[in-house]
């Protein structure tokens, strides 16, 4: 395993959470993947091990509120910025266009996080939380059964961008001409990126969430990036057509939740109704009132969202632990209690 530690990005207004540190991974291809570990306090005693995916434009550090969410839950927590953002490796001499070619790269990119630095630092049972882009390839992931997971979470997953057919017909149709006439690495135009400006924004009502990523891009430009390419959206548009195909997503077998804002403005968020409805592994709540990025909100939308998080989680994890205990010889019918985080860094 090829890790060298690198730093954080790091502002006063937003702490690194306990124990956690930072790496670049070597993959087999030659990229450089920037992942970080967040153990739960007292390791010994986690209670599951979350594989954390952030979505598309966002890097590490938005998500230190979160792994912190989840350390005082038990868990320990590893996560990433994937290929083509943040401060992993970039697919274009550009550095600012956000660009993939396949989200095939991104199940590979997860399935060696998983391997080479999950299962290293934290073995044991895992969940596989989700935001947004993150969700396709974790859908993916999970239908062609990569990784183990005892369940997983999707905030406001990305099953499908621009609401009504005709859109996405026309969208599809620009995205395809433009990929064949080789203008694949051609920024869309007409892309509002919303984490700029407050005011107008459809991605969170919290002021002082929004104004704490902009002091993060702002202390490190060089991990933003703008608009995606239509190499990107075709990338996307083929990775939500196969998480729509019935045969290919039959072989998910892992409980899912799929957490939805009411008033998302980004995706589909009748979708992943349907998406739930096709699948009985597949369960859907919506919770009134939120933006998008439901984990970034106000708290009356955050506490929801962990309430629902909680629910769901709970009893699966209890029902995991009761039968290795039995599988072990042991007695022990409910989940340990989540231990609190320490006041200094393990």
């Amino acid at each position: 395993m090829a890790l060298t530690p690198v730093s954080f990005i790091e502002i006063p207004e937003n702490p690194v959470p306990a124990g956690g540190a930072c790496y670049m991974l070597d993959t087999p291809d030659g990229a450089k993947l920037r992942v970080a570990t967040f153990p739960a306090p007292y390791r010994e005693r986690a209670r599951a091990n979350v594989v954390l995916l952030t979505g598309r434009s966002e890097f590490i550090e938005k998500y230190f509120e979160i792994v912190s969410d989840l350390q005082q839950r038990g868990f320990s927590v590893t996560t990433l910025d994937w290929r083509g953002q943040g401060l992993s490796s970039r697919l274009l001499p550009i550095n600012e266009k956000g660009h993939i070619t396949t989200f095939e790269t991104f199940t590979a990119d997860l399935r060696l996080v998983v391997e080479q630095v999950t299962d290293e630092f934290f073995p044991g049972p895992r969940i596989l939380m989700t935001h947004s882009m993150g969700s396709v390839p974790a859908l993916q992931s999970l239908a062609k059964r990569e990784s183990d997971f005892l369940c997983a979470i999707m905030c406001a997953p990305m099953t499908r961008l621009f609401a009504t057919p005709a859109k996405r017909l026309f969208i599809h149709a620009l995205t395809r001409t433009a990929v064949t006439v080789g203008a694949s690495r051609q920024c869309v135009p007409g892309i509002k990126e919303h984490s700029l400006d407050f005011e107008g924004n459809v991605l969170t009502s919290d002021r002082n969430r929004h104004a704490r990523f902009r002091a993060l891009q702002a202390a490190a430009p060089n991990a933003t990036i703008g608009a995606p390419t239509y190499g990107w959206l075709n990338a996307a548009l083929d990775a939500i057509k196969s998480i729509h195909n019935a045969a290919y997503m039959r072989e998910l077998n892992t409980p899912v939740l799929i957490i939805s804002a009411e008033n998302d403005q980004v995706v589909d968020r009748y979708d992943h109704v349907r998406l739930a409805n096709q699948n009985t592994n597949i369960h859907c709540v919506t919770l009134k009132g939120a933006l998008h990025e439901i984990m970034m909100e106000q708290d009356i939308y955050r506490n929801e969202y962990w309430r629902a998080f909680d629910d769901f989680v709970e009893p699966i994890l209890s029902e995991a632990i009761a039968e290795q205990s039995q599988s072990d010889g042991d007695e022990i019918t409910s989940a340990p209690e989540a231990a609190p985080v320490p006041d200094q860094p393990l």
